[in-house]
């Protein structure tokens, strides 16, 4: 069994007569004698005490002798330092229950309480690690008095108060239908995300993230302000892009980049997807007034955040692309059909045929006349494939393109819901400190007393960003993060594309609906 000791560097330097509190754990393989102040804090008791070189002695004298015993005895856990005038540990007694422990291993570490303190405010050690450091900075956390700021004792007036409860009840009904209409959209997806990020960070964790969030949300409100309302412009693009979308279609007609298409179907498609391009037109032209109007609470919204702006941007890219994923979804049944069309055949003249219940291949004898009408079908499926496959990469592109838009919008707002503005601001003020920066010197050893010396202290660590970086790649989380963590399991654009060149049908519109969703594959 090991003996770990832990004490505060400005505890041994005051070289003087003191008390010390803090918690002592027994364990199976080793005891902790964590010493946290010299005055009695929350969650603390008496565990020890600092004395003189001279007092040591005279105790050991007292010990010694027949007629009297060492106070040291009379205690079931105790712990006896000795320091010199020149701050230097010279002489460590222990006792837990009863033994005195004097041929065991001792450790002694004296660590830095302003850089512990220091890693304690970063809000590292909320994560649920073994790491013995880790676990002292919580205990320091622990036992410091807690202050509360005027905002904090307000939110608590404000969560307790008969008239919030009174307001969240008749407010209920209402929430409960606004999520069933919008349960499909970004604005909905990301109050989920937020409510989570939310309790999921500390006090200071939140306050620096909802400041700097409302903070960059109302400097858009203000350039909205300033520059008018940018909605004013839409019709402009919008006629831009179905502009473009039209001389693209009309370039099909014929032989496009020497391919030969089927003249007949190409017809067909060519006119067909240009009324669904002049519909999207009219539909654009009807909502125009509702989108313009919509940029002004997008504006407003500036003040819950710029994270909720970029939530309803996105759904206003979906709203006014609807007729794109539309224009997708009639070309990926057409691809798919011809695709599957095609493999079939294919095992057809193979000889072979997909037995449904086993879920395998296998061999078939197929007689003259089946053979000839799949190969016949197979001929046919093949010259139409080049004219299906160019409508299918137009319209697959469009519907990519929005898709990345949309990703990145997604992973913008994330980014200010992950990033931890509170240790920046620990990290500009020079206070910011890791468990990867720790400095340990071995400052001295006694061999009669079998006990180590070591002085442990967090320095200031320069890149806050990659730490925090590190450990999420680790795993190490609260249990909230690793869950929000795991819904956040998004189809990344290097996959939706993959999707696309395999022909699978992408359903959802928005990237966040690709959390709730399984994994989509060709059957």
């Amino acid at each position: 069994m090991n003996v770990k000791i832990y004490v505060s560097s400005k505890l041994v330097e005051q070289c003087t007569f003191c008390q010390l509190y803090g918690i002592i754990e027994v364990q199976r393989d080793e005891i902790r004698f964590v010493v946290l102040d010299d005055k009695l804090r929350p969650g603390t008791y008496l565990v020890g005490e600092i004395c003189s070189e001279s007092d040591y002695r005279r105790l050991m004298r007292q010990s010694d002798s027949n007629d009297s015993r060492d106070l040291l005895l009379l205690e079931e856990n105790f712990l006896r330092l000795s320091i010199s005038d020149r701050g230097r540990v010279k002489h460590v007694t222990i006792k837990v229950k009863g033994v005195t422990i004097e041929t065991l291993n001792k450790v002694m570490i004296v660590y830095d309480e302003r850089g512990f303190s220091n890693l304690a405010e970063g809000g590292l050690i909320d994560d649920d690690d073994d790491n013995d450091l880790l676990h002292l900075a919580r205990l320091i956390k622990s036992s410091k008095p807690q202050s509360n700021s005027a905002l904090q004792d307000l939110l608590g007036w404000a969560s307790s108060s008969q008239l919030t409860n009174l307001i969240v009840y008749m407010l209920g009904p209402l929430v409960t239908l606004l999520r069933i209409l919008f349960k499909k959209t970004a604005l909905f997806y990301h109050c989920s995300e937020w409510n989570e990020s939310i309790k999921s960070k500390s006090f200071n964790g939140a306050k620096w993230a909802l400041l700097f969030d409302i903070g960059f949300g109302v400097i858009v409100l203000s350039m909205v302000l300033y520059f008018g309302n940018p909605g004013v412009h839409f019709m402009e693009y919008a006629e831009l892009v179905v502009n473009h979308l039209r001389e693209l279609l009309q370039t099909l007609r014929g032989s496009p980049i020497g391919l030969k298409l089927n003249a007949p179907l190409n017809d067909f498609f060519l006119s067909c997807f240009l009324y669904h391009v002049d519909l999207w037109w009219t539909f654009l032209i009807l909502v125009s007034p509702a989108i313009k109007f919509l940029f002004i609470p997008l504006s407003i919204l500036g003040l819950l955040g710029l994270s909720f702006q970029l939530a309803m941007l996105s759904d206003l890219l979906i709203l006014i692309s609807l007729h794109a994923h539309c224009f997708y979804i009639y070309a990926a049944v057409l691809y798919r059909i011809e695709i599957g069309g095609i493999r079939a055949l294919c095992r057809i003249v193979l000889g072979k045929k997909k037995n449904v219940l086993r879920n395998r291949v296998e061999s078939h004898e197929y007689m003259n006349r089946q053979l000839f009408l799949a190969t016949l079908t197979f001929a046919v499926l093949l010259f139409l494939l080049p004219t299906i496959l160019v409508y299918y990469v137009v319209f697959a592109t469009l519907r990519f393109a929005i898709y990345c838009v949309s990703y990145i919008l997604m992973t913008v707002r994330r980014m200010i819901l992950q990033f931890p503005f509170d240790a920046m601001i620990l990290w500009m003020r020079g206070a910011y400190t890791d468990v990867d920066s720790l400095e340990i010197y071995n400052i001295g050893s006694n061999a009669h007393e079998n006990i180590t010396i070591i002085y442990v202290a967090p320095k200031v660590s320069n890149c806050f960003w990659k730490s925090r970086s590190h450990r999420s790649q680790k795993g190490i989380g609260n249990n909230q993060f690793d869950e929000m963590a795991a819904k956040r399991n998004t189809i990344t654009i290097g996959r939706f594309l993959v999707s696309l060149i395999r022909g699978e049908m992408v359903a959802f519109i928005q990237p966040d609906e690709s959390n709730y969703r399984k994994d989509f594959n060709i059957e």
